[in-house]
Parts: structure tokens; C-alpha cells; sequence
């Protein structure tokens, strides 16, 4: 009987570890709206926002300097110019992100 209790016990604890790991795994995605579009200003490392004009700083790439988008959780992370265009202010969506950058962006689930 304590055989069966421990390999339980056990069996939960491996369970609630997996659980936490897809919890905080940064793969997972995220439904939001999109709440400001970011577009480079010059090739300064500055973005300006399509309907605040507010300023901020983004990544330099080969290219120029990156995008942004901010969204209704809070945060503002960066985005692929050329990728994301058709995307709208106000518009729902499910993102992937991987540090400050959005890695995917999608209308449907």
C-alpha cells in the first residue's frame, strides 16, 4: 500500500512540474488586440506610433530599424516590418512571442 502511495505521489509531482513548464514556456500563445502600430522613424532606432505619434526605441537590423506593436495586455514588443503590415489597430489576434518580439502573429487559434 505505501508502494502505491509513493509512486502516486510521485506521479502528481511530475505532473504539476509539467504543468509549470508549459505555463511559463514562451511558446504558448496569447490572444490580444492590437492597440498601436509602431513604424521606424528615419534609421535612428526611434518607432513612431501611427495614431499617438508617440516615440519609442526599437532594435536596429540590417534592413533598418524594426516595427512595434502594442497590445491591450500591456505590452509593446517588436515586430517584423515586411511580415505584419496587414494587421489593424483594434483587430484580435494570437501571438508567440520569444523575448521582446513577436515570433508569430495570427487572426485565427
Amino acid at each position: 500500500m505505501k508502494r502505491k502511495a509513493v509512486i502516486l505521489i510521485g506521479l502528481i509531482a511530475v505532473l504539476i512540474i509539467l504543468f509549470v513548464v508549459y505555463l511559463t514556456s514562451p511558446g504558448r500563445l496569447e490572444k490580444v488586440e492590437i492597440v498601436e502600430k509602431y513604424y521606424p522613424h528615419f534609421s535612428d532606432g526611434k518607432a513612431i506610433g501611427f495614431k499617438t505619434n508617440e516615440v519609442i526605441d526599437v532594435s536596429e537590423t540590417e534592413e533598418g530599424s524594426n516595427c512595434a506593436m502594442k497590445f491591450n495586455n500591456g505590452k509593446t514588443l517588436e515586430i517584423d516590418c515586411d511580415r505584419y503590415l496587414k494587421y489593424k489597430i483594434d483587430e484580435t489576434v494570437y501571438i508567440t512571442t520569444e523575448g521582446n518580439h513577436v515570433k508569430e502573429i495570427r487572426r485565427k487559434r
